[in-house]
This record gives C-alpha cells, sequence and structure tokens, in this order.
C-alpha cells in the first residue's frame, strides 16, 4: 500500500484481517499477496481459493474507502501452453494447475468488480518469473542456489530444456512504481521478452561453482515448455531501463543472498519447502 508522500507506515497484517480504516488516505494498492507454488496447489487445490478470497476482500474494502487505483498481481501461468510465442495479453486464458486457476479467478473477479459503483481504477499485471534475494526455495533459482550451498547439487526437473521469462526484482519493482505514473492497463504482462533454459540457468552457477554435479528429478505435473512474454503493451506503457539487470547478474546477486545466509538457515527453508 503507498499513501501519500510523507505520511508513510509500515503495517504488517494478513489481507483476511484487514479493515476499512486499514486504507485510509492510501493512494494505490498493489495487490501480490499470493500462494504462488505450481507443485504445491496440485497437492492442496482447495487452500488456493486464498488467493480468490484476499483479492475479494481486499478488493470491497478498497472500494469503501475510496482507494482510487488498485493493481492486482497475476502470472503468466493463466496463459498455459500459448500457442504464440511471445504471448501477448490478447491470448486466451488455459490454466493447468490450481494455481494458475486461482489466478484466472482472481483475474475476473477484478474485472466484474471495476463494473460496480464507486470502484478503484483497477489494473492486472501478468508477471513472467521474478526472481532474486528472499525468494522462497520452490522456485527455480532459488533452488538451485539452496542446494548448490548444501549439497554442492543443482537439481534440474526432467531434461532441463524447460525455458522461462526471468525478470530480477529490481527490475519488476521498478516496472510497478511507473505504472503508478499514469492510467493503468487493464491487463498488462511484465517480463523482459527473453526466456532461458533451465539448463543454461544451470550453465551460469556452474560457471561460478564448477565442481556443482546436475542432479536429475522427475519431470514436473502438467510441465509448460515455455514462457516468454511479448513486451510490446510494456515497452509502450513503461520506458525501457538502460540499468536492467541481466540473467547473469541477477543469478550471481541470487547467489550472493544465500551465501550470506547461515547453513542451519538454509536447511531450514529448504526443509519447509519440502514438507509442503
Amino acid at each position: 500500500m503507498i499513501p501519500p508522500e510523507g505520511t508513510g507506515k509500515f503495517l504488517e497484517k494478513s489481507i483476511l484481517e484487514l479493515h476499512e480504516d486499514d486504507l485510509s488516505n492510501v493512494g494505490t494498492v498493489y495487490h501480490l499477496a499470493s500462494h504462488k507454488s505450481v507443485p504445491r496447489s496440485f497437492k492442496e487445490p482447495l487452500e488456493y481459493l486464498d488467493n480468490v478470497d484476499s483479492g475479494r476482500h481486499l478488493l470491497r474494502l478498497c472500494a469503501k474507502a475510496g482507494v482510487p487505483r488498485v493493481v492486482i498481481g497475476s502470472t503468466c501461468e493463466v496463459y498455459g501452453r500459448a500457442d504464440l510465442l511471445p504471448t501477448p495479453e490478447t491470448s486466451p486464458l488455459a490454466p493447468l494447475s490450481p494455481y494458475a486457476a486461482s489466478k484466472v479467478a482472481l483475474e475476473m473477479l477484478a474485472r466484474a468488480h471495476q463494473k460496480a459503483p464507486g470502484a478503484p481504477e483497477i489494473g492486472i499485471v501478468r508477471f513472467f518469473n521474478v526472481y532474486g534475494p528472499g525468494e522462497r526455495p520452490d522456485a527455480l533459482v532459488p533452488r538451485l542456489c539452496a542446494n548448490l550451498l548444501l549439497n554442492g547439487e543443482l537439481p534440474v526437473e526432467g531434461a532441463g530444456s524447460q525455458r522461462r521469462d526471468f525478470s530480477y526484482i529490481t527490475d519488476v519493482v521498478d516496472k510497478l512504481i511507473a505504472l503508478a505514473g499514469g492510467p493503468l492497463p487493464p491487463v498488462l504482462n511484465l517480463g523482459s521478452g527473453i526466456s532461458f533454459s533451465v539448463n543454461e540457468v544451470v550453465a551460469l552457477l556452474q560457471r561460478i561453482s564448477p565442481g556443482a554435479r546436475v542432479a536429475r528429478r522427475p519431470n514436473r505435473v502438467n510441465e509448460i515448455m515455455e514462457f516468454r512474454a511479448d513486451t510490446t503493451q510494456q515497452n509502450l506503457r513503461i520506458a525501457p531501463s538502460p540499468d536492467t539487470v541481466g540473467m547473469e547478474k541477477g543469478t550471481e546477486l541470487t547467489l550472493a543472498w544465500w551465501q550470506s545466509r547461515d547453513a542451519d538457515d538454509i536447511h531450514q527453508r529448504v526443509l519447509h519447502e519440502e514438507s509442503h
């Protein structure tokens, strides 16, 4: 939540426990909270209804509190196995996991809410594989970093030919801030427009740690071979930055963050993800 300049405060609270007063004098709300693990969503599909319930509660509160603008975080997973690569915002929604389905439901809810009297201006952003320091090790880059430091292994699911459109966290934050400066797009991809294979990311880490060995794992359920954003609309609305963090540098920064943790902390983070 972004209050007017000079009146900022930090509030840590579950979305479902937020009240109208918590949003008083807030100019823009970025709704980024989510259960986001694709594999876990197959094991606990009903838990992912929280993604819809929290969005519904927040949108209702924003309308009551008079919040003028809300940015809803969605995902490239809503496209499923897209027919077009790079994938534009106009592509059909074809979710292949409970997580992706929950995000489609959230998008539909937001669109319906826009038509309600007194509703805020709402924009939906579809993130393409955001990564960086602090991310849980259920995603590719932090999982590789954590396992590299714990046991010298780089776990790869399937052949490693899966490709993803990665964006470093600071680049995404800059884009989200830039969106606050003009009319919100109804739907917008936030990505780099470039994809890297799992094997290519592994190779980046092997340059840093030449002794790291690849550990093969089974393919994921309903694996999607490639996500790559069509960034035409993004580039029209947000001027491309010359300071974008490339994949090699972003991977180095992410690994450095994991190296700054002690071994017990890394071990506990990995155990927590594996236990779910």
